[in-house]
């Protein structure tokens, strides 16, 4: 048996950081290496911006707009979002821990290194997004769509999913044994994923109904 590969992930070390200034990031769409705590970033238009080494913590970005804006080697800390619009945006070497996020626009985004740790997050659209190496570790997610998404070494440890959409999805060793999946749209858009056998006997309904099979008793 082949065995999964993990996700290849960086240490984050934030050493020796400056206090950002949330109106200097409203102005420019820019930070690097800045420390932000307990600012309003809400409807910041941030759109082809660039934060590269910067911690946010307790930070409010409700409405902010990041399309394809680049985040890069930084970490967030309890950061609060009903929407946060990032369609075409870059994630690397990303950290996001203890955050409450309710739609996450990351439609055609590119991630590799991102650890979502402790989150809870209503709808999470990652079509046409192509991602590598990234961990879901302690996350709630009421919706989690892949459709036409390309997955590299993605895993799921101690989450709970209430709907994965995967249709047309690309995977390689995305290991989903550490989700509780709840419901299932595009069967087929699953395959180069692994499953436990638990989680196979949970998934016999829908399978069945996919291949289109009656079952009945005899």
């Amino acid at each position: 048996m082949a065995q999964v590969q993990g996700p290849r992930l960086r240490e984050q070390r934030h050493l020796g950081l400056a206090v950002g200034d949330e109106t200097e990031i409203r102005q420019t769409a820019q930070a690097d290496r800045i420390i932000l705590e307990r600012a309003d970033l809400s409807a910041a238009d941030l759109s082809g911006g660039r934060l590269t080494e910067c911690v946010l913590r307790s930070v409010t970005m409700g409405d902010a707009d990041l399309t394809a804006a680049s985040i890069v080697e930084s970490s967030w800390e309890r950061v609060n979002s009903a929407h946060l619009k990032a369609p075409r945006s870059t994630w690397r070497d990303v950290t996001l821990q203890d955050s409450r996020l309710g739609v996450a626009e990351l439609h055609d985004a590119g991630i590799s290194g991102l650890v979502l740790r402790g989150c809870k997050l209503d709808l999470v659209n990652l079509r046409n997004a192509v991602l590598a190496d990234v961990l879901f570790e302690d996350c709630t997610i009421g919706e989690l769509d892949i459709s036409g998404a390309r997955a590299n070494r993605v895993r799921f440890s101690g989450c709970t999913v209430g709907t994965l959409e995967a249709r047309e999805a690309r995977l390689k060793d995305v290991d989903l044994r550490g989700a509780e999946l709840q419901r299932l749209v595009g069967l087929s858009g699953l395959k180069g994923a692994v499953i436990s056998p638990e989680q196979l006997l949970d998934l016999a309904p829908s399978l069945a109904q996919h291949l289109g099979l009656a079952v009945e008793p005899s």
